[in-house]
């Protein structure tokens, strides 16, 4: 299929061998300018309940001797992970090719398309260019029954109290095993430690093995708040919205602004704020997640919240997803299946969420595919800490009180740097210092010029600045927040950070440092293709940073089409809007 003048997208493989989908798609590009070429495409699964977004990278490039680009793309889909709350009984299947406005369908020629062999407990068909896939014999999905789950739950309640009873058996089984068994060596292998360490792990693992559950503190701990919350959910009228948090022990970010206008609106709002990993929270906080999940009917999350995940009790409550970001700029979660530090495709993290809120109708589609869920329950109705942008009182206040605090700012031209991260995660977050040298860009620069530095809170160390431009930098990565430096703020500096959003409802100019644009690509990647998406000027080294500065060149008209695509409403009302809609579904059913 001609995606356009220039670009012809084929589907020319598709099969399916064990509950598993290959997909293979070609790609040709005909302009002879490959280094405009960057080729976005996705699958979209769909039956008549669900659809689920994934992504489908290509894998493989060349040129041919007229210096068109000749892509490939081919990626093993694991079919029962596919939809989370229906069955692969019929559904669709449809590739989608990004075009440089938006995400199109690629209609199947038949003549391109190798169908699904008739073995395969799969039939496939072509219909209108689009793939049809039934499954020959149907499976039937059971309903939840009640009895049946009473006698599931009592049977293995049973088989936990007659496991426990058996322990002493377990270890006396552990001492024949080290010290009179044939598999003392096999032992020694397996465990380590003291010899007493290697029976008590032993008879833990027979215990385990009788009762069908990993015995450790996640594992007990979760059971607890399951049986916990199912057994008060019973006493409880579900009345109430519980915030969550995992990452914050405060009230700030999107939940502050929200629970301000449900209190306005008397509702009766619950809070579980416990940062931490699970291993190490207390039974106390367990107890109070159980009793405050019993009494609630909506549940809200403003970032990755795993303590939630497979609580039997959530699959009676609405669970929304508030992102914290704006926008979409950097691929997460399921965008980055098949990619080094992304999840596998069986994971059930982020998929149960009932709803998500983002900040414009545009990106929808992207957090319905980082999450696994359906985009018809990504809703746009805004960012509520964005509010404070649209209030000058607010505004105002800020800038006083930074200055208050920095006088050393007040009357200079304040360069912002603030790049992400690189690395996986928290645990090898780093950035190359050597990269923006702070002396030889304001050695370069005049005396009103200051740089304040932010580094994303992932990295540790701190930036490393010259004795002899010390006076005109501020390194701030562990002090202030990054929206309120924004307010002061006259030139932006990143690279792949997403705070360009916030950044565009000021207007503020910006410069993309973008040195290992390639590299990040290939290690991260992105939603959009970065040149043609950023609202400002690329630059790829320090003298490019200091030349755009000099000559004022930031591309700003870029600003204005940017922040108008990634937010719908420019009113300051996205906390009422998200309010409204929690009332809603709390008044739902009532």
């Amino acid at each position: 299929m001609k995606l356009n003048a220039q670009t012809e997208v084929l589907v020319d493989k598709l099969a399916i061998r064990r509950d598993v989908m290959t997909i293979g798609v070609l790609v040709r590009d005909m302009s002879g300018n490959p280094e405009s070429v960057e080729i976005k495409l996705a699958v979209k699964f769909a039956n008549d309940k669900e659809t689920r977004i994934l992504p489908l990278s290509v894998t493989d490039t060349s040129f041919d001797e007229n210096g068109n680009y000749i892509g490939y793309a081919i990626f093993d889909y694991e079919l029962d992970a596919v939809f989370f709350r229906s069955n692969l009984n019929a559904f669709t299947v449809t590739v989608q090719a990004y075009d440089g406005h938006g995400y199109q369908d690629v209609y199947v020629e038949g003549k391109d398309f190798n169908q699904v062999k008739d073995e395969n407990e799969y039939a496939c068909t072509l219909e209108q260019g689009v793939i049809h896939i039934r499954r020959k014999k149907p499976v039937k999905v059971p309903k939840n029954n009640p009895l049946l789950a009473l006698l599931t739950f009592c049977y293995r309640a049973i088989e936990f109290v007659v496991g426990t009873l058996l322990i002493p058996l377990f270890l006396l089984d552990g001492i024949y095993v080290y010290g009179l068994g044939k598999k003392r060596r096999f032992m020694e292998n397996t465990y380590g430690g003291s010899q007493l360490k290697r029976i008590l792990l032993f008879a833990k693992w027979r215990y385990s093995s009788f009762i069908r559950l990993t015995m450790n503190r996640v594992t007990l701990k979760r059971t607890f708040l399951n049986v916990a919350a199912s057994v008060m959910s019973v006493f409880f009228k579900q009345e109430y919205i519980l915030f969550v948090s995992s990452r914050r022990e405060d009230l700030t970010g999107n939940i502050a602004y929200v629970n301000e206008i449900l209190q306005e609106k008397n509702a009766k709002v619950l809070f579980w704020l416990v940062p931490g990993k699970r291993k190490y929270m207390t039974y106390r906080n367990y107890w109070k997640l159980a009793y405050q999940i019993a009494r609630s009917k909506v549940v809200v999350v403003d970032d990755f919240t795993p303590i939630l995940n497979e609580v039997w009790a959530m699959d009676h409550r609405i669970l929304i997803q508030l992102w914290h970001a704006c926008g979409a700029f950097k691929t997460f979660g399921f965008t980055r299946v098949g990619k080094d530090g992304g999840p596998n495709q069986t994971s059930t993290n982020h998929r149960y969420y009932n709803y998500a809120i983002v900040s414009s109708d545009e990106i929808r589609r992207f957090y319905a595919e980082g999450f696994g869920i359906d985009v018809k329950n990504v809703k746009a109705l805004g960012v509520p800490r964005t509010d404070d942008f649209f209030k000058e009182s607010y505004k105002s206040e800020i800038r006083a009180k930074l200055y208050e605090q920095y006088p050393q700012l007040k009357d200079k031209k304040v360069i912002l740097f603030a790049p992400t991260f690189r690395g996986n995660g928290a645990g090898t977050a780093h950035f190359p210092f050597d990269k923006f040298n702070v002396k030889d860009v304001l050695s370069k620069l005049g005396e009103e010029y200051m740089i304040i530095i932010k580094h994303h809170p992932f990295v540790e160390m701190k930036h490393p600045v010259d004795a002899s431009v010390k006076d005109r930098v501020l390194d701030l990565s562990m002090e202030s927040e990054i929206n309120d430096l924004l307010f002061i703020t006259d030139l932006l500096i990143t690279d792949y950070s997403s705070v360009i959003f916030e950044a565009s409802l000021l207007n503020i100019p910006m410069l993309f440092y973008a040195f290992d644009l390639e590299d990040y690509v290939v290690n991260r990647d992105f939603y959009y293709p970065f040149k043609n998406f950023v609202p400002g000027k690329i630059v790829r080294n320090v003298d490019q940073i200091v030349e755009s500065i000099g000559q004022e060149d930031y591309e700003q008209e870029k600003v204005e089409t940017f922040k108008h695509r990634f937010f719908d409403q420019l009113d300051g009302k996205s906390s009422e809007r998200v309010a409204d809609f929690i009332m809603n579904l709390l008044e739902e059913g009532k």
